[in-house]
């Protein structure tokens, strides 16, 4: 009789062990299962963002292509905020060369300071914000630098377009806004340009247009298009 009641009770105490670990199982399965749907929720969430975003930034440059009115600096930075919060090389190359088009041309408008985008870098609220994305946009330009290859026609051209970029905001001579009564201004935006500059050479700088340079060498040695820029020798 003290045996079968002592069975019994060991019989129960493994069921209910049992029991509990079963149900300690089923919480994490459940814990596992609400985890994994609340990361494809994320997941879904982020790219449908992105997907969006990228839509209104082809929407605004398809619009800015077709020339029907000029886009203020202020539109420019928005849109190059959102181009940098979610750019990836491969994927955003095609639109990292739009934004410099758009922004280069910016630079090119007679006599609207609205539209120029470094008009920005004067703007209390916006002089940090606007040197922190010139920075990052700048250092894309020379990654792609490393990639592109001069012998090759189309990537000659980008070539072209990200150094300009490089030269346009690591030097004051051809900013419109410094002309005239402007000229007051130029101590602090050659600030600027050393401060950019600084940074870019942290990052690389130098390494990048060694690269480039010995490119274009090995593909026409009699050319140098990469040496003089506004009389600063880069190499």
């Amino acid at each position: 009789m003290f045996t079968v009641t002592q069975t019994s009770r060991a019989w129960f105490i493994d069921r209910a062990r049992q029991a509990r670990e079963e149900r300690l199982v089923q919480k994490e399965r459940e814990r596992a299962a609400l985890e994994i749907q609340a990361h494809v929720r994320s997941f879904l969430c982020r790219r449908r963002l992105q997907r969006d975003i990228r839509r209104e930034i082809d929407e605004f440059f398809k619009t800015d292509d077709s020339g029907s009115n000029k886009r203020s600096a202020l539109c420019i930075f928005k849109i190059a905020r959102k181009l940098l919060f979610l750019f990836k090389i491969k994927e955003d190359d095609e639109r990292l060369e739009k934004l410099c088009r758009s922004i280069l041309s910016s630079m090119d408008a007679e006599n609207e300071p609205k539209v120029w985008y470094v008009s920005l870098a004067l703007s209390k609220d916006l002089t940090f914000l606007w040197i922190k994305q010139i920075k990052a946009i700048l250092w894309y330009c020379c990654e792609f630098l490393e990639q592109l290859k001069p012998e090759i026609l189309q990537d000659s051209r980008l070539i072209t377009l990200y150094l300009t970029m490089l030269v346009t905001f690591t030097d004051t001579s051809t900013w419109k806004i410094l002309r005239g009564k402007g000229e007051s201004l130029r101590p602090a935006m050659n600030h600027i340009c050393a401060n950019i500059m600084g940074h870019l050479n942290q990052r690389g700088f130098y390494s990048v247009m060694q690269g480039l340079l010995s490119d274009w060498v090995s593909f026409s040695p009699h050319n140098h298009p990469v040496g003089w820029c506004y009389g600063k020798r880069w190499y």
